[in-house]
């Protein structure tokens, strides 16, 4: 017990003593310069005169000593200070021994401390600009496709990340997403469209900045337009092999049928050899379409004998060796695949190739436009999805070709992707393009499209689309639905009231989860807004930006276009909507 005294005298004079030295650097701006061993001391002498405290202290150094109340002022700061960083020592030590024991109890240990989990996200919710920080640019810059705006704040997609657009008709995907886009991205860009909206609006600008070509093969925008021909890039086996694979490829059904992918491979194995002896003999698309209407295998036998690849000589005498029915439903399906190819108009097109995806993708800001009427999309799809494949093949080997993606890189807009140019295999291009310098946008109606189109694939479509924008209007209930939970829950606190028997009253507050935005609010987004999701980030409202309200984008729209030839001798304008 004495020990305890002695012990709790001194530390009474180092406080004493520890008070009146820091009183004193504060008030005199000096140290008293006591000595801490008279601390002991120190504590009597100030018991002995508490009114007087400074006189404990030597006669030198007593004028730096302040009075009583400075003196005791400082120390009490001093105490409060010493049992506030006790206090909390002691809550850091109770919640992390806490931690320690859950963990031993889940059978951890103290390595088990060292990788604990972190605490589960929160409930869902809006996100701000704060939240899509990552996505705030200043202004439209290259190589990000600018999406739209949340509150004041602009937003871009990170480079080359691709986008998924959900939205029906008359909800301005074309005024506020496809034709700004197409205005400020500065590279190549291939695009698909069922109206002439896009290409009207955008036309004009694109020509000032670069080379456009416009595959229209039914004429349906009155400008003139470009050809192209499979047979430009058959003039080797390979090539011809590629060729057949693609028109095929792009003319399959995706209606259930299980044996349409065989015959349409079978369909190929034919038209490789015969576009490949078309090519080397100076011929055009219509005497291939010729041949497949007569079953011809004369004249395609002696251009593969000139041509000297004996590969494609025995792929040719396979096909034309199947018995009867093989053979006439071979035929059969490559008829529909080059059904386009029997329009005299396609017919006039392939007979001046003059779209060459290497000629678009040689660096500068050219444009290529895929045009086609609703009407005519379905017979027009192999002719499409072959020229988009191309493009897209052409930049891949470019980039593998210069170990790097492509710079610029390639914008690709697939306005409605179900109908114009369907690509099998869009899931993996919406995850490979970014590395080789392809901004890929595909724009759907709503995710039935996906469905009918990919089947089981189209889950993986959709989320190898790294933004997903979905607009206003959706009415599709497997859509809206999708959409709702993949934007989450949001927890709500609801408050109920009891009263007991003695007329006591009690609230009591209890959690629960609701859809953030239930399917009804989603399909009553209002018209030119949009709900943005963005990867790992918080989903947020998004407005679109319609060129016509932007100073700069309607410069860009109107500038050089106040009136041009459309080939028939008649002008036209930028549309406003």
């Amino acid at each position: 017990m004495a020990a305890l005294a002695a012990a709790g005298w001194v530390g009474l004079g180092l406080w004493l003593w520890a008070a009146g030295e820091a009183a004193g650097r504060l008030v005199r701006g000096r140290w008293p310069g006591l000595d801490p061993g008279r601390a002991p001391g120190l504590a009597l002498a100030v018991l002995g005169r508490p009114s007087r405290p400074g006189s404990a202290w030597p006669a030198g150094a007593r004028p730096l000593v302040p009075g009583a109340v400075a003196l005791y002022a400082t120390a009490a700061t001093m105490a409060l200070a010493a049992a506030a960083l006790v206090l909390g020592a002691r809550t850091v030590l109770h919640r992390a021994s806490e931690a320690l024991a859950l963990t031993r109890r889940r059978g951890g240990g103290a390595r088990s401390w060292r990788r604990w989990t972190p605490e589960p996200p929160a409930a869902a919710g809006w996100g701000g600009r704060a939240d899509v920080a990552a996505l705030v640019v200043d202004r439209p810059v290259a190589a990000r496709l600018t999406l739209g705006r949340c509150g004041r704040a602009l937003l871009a997609a990170e480079p080359r990340q691709s986008v998924l657009v959900v939205g029906p008709t008359q909800t301005q995907k074309t005024t506020g997403f496809a034709v700004p886009a197409l205005l400020e991205w500065e590279g190549p860009v291939l695009a698909t469209s069922v109206k002439t909206d896009l290409l009207r609006d955008t036309i004009a600008w694109r020509e000032s900045t670069g080379r456009v070509w416009v595959l229209d093969p039914t004429a349906s925008t009155g400008l003139p337009g470009s050809g192209w021909s499979p047979l430009a890039s058959c003039r080797t086996w390979v090539g011809a092999q590629r060729m057949a694979s693609w028109l095929c490829g792009g003319a399959v059904r995706r209606d259930g049928l299980t044996d349409g992918e065989f015959w349409y491979a079978t369909a190929a194995k034919l038209l490789a050899p015969l576009f490949l002896a078309a090519a080397t003999s100076g011929r055009t698309m219509a005497d291939v379409v010729r041949w497949l209407d007569a079953q011809e295998e004369r004249e395609p036998a002696l251009a593969l004998e000139a041509a000297g690849i004996e590969e494609a000589a025995l792929a040719a005498e396979a096909s034309w060796g199947r018995e009867p029915r093989q053979r006439s439903s071979v035929y059969t399906t490559a008829e529909m695949a080059l059904a386009a190819f029997a329009d005299p108009r396609v017919a006039a097109l392939t007979a001046r190739p003059e779209i060459d995806p290497a000629q678009l993708l040689d660096g500068g800001r050219h444009t290529l436009y895929l045009c086609a009427p609703s009407h005519e999309q379905e017979r027009l799809q192999p002719l499409f999805a072959t020229v988009v494949r191309q493009v897209v093949t052409t930049a891949f080997e470019l980039a593998s070709a210069g170990a790097g993606p492509l710079e610029p890189p390639l914008l690709v807009v697939l306005d409605e992707a179900a109908h114009v140019a369907p690509l099998a295999d869009l899931d993996g291009l919406a995850a490979t393009a970014a590395g080789h310098g392809i901004q890929l946008v595909s724009v759907w109606q709503d995710l039935a499209q996906l469905e009918a189109r990919y089947g089981s694939r189209a889950a993986t479509v959709v989320n190898n689309h790294r933004a997903k924008v979905v607009l206003s209007g959706v009415s599709d209930p497997a859509t809206l639905e999708h959409v709702s939970r993949l934007l989450g829950e949001e927890e709500l606190f609801s408050a109920s009231t009891t009263v007991d028997a003695a007329g006591a009253r009690s609230t009591t507050e209890s959690p629960s989860l609701r859809r953030l935005a239930p399917a009804d609010a989603l399909r009553r987004i209002p018209p030119g807004e949009a709900v943005l999701v963005y990867g790992h980030l918080p989903p947020v409202h998004l407005r679109l930006r319609p060129w016509f309200r932007e100073a700069e984008l309607s410069r860009r729209a109107r500038a050089g276009a106040v009136v041009r030839d459309d080939g028939k001798g008649r002008g036209w304008r930028p549309h406003s909507l």
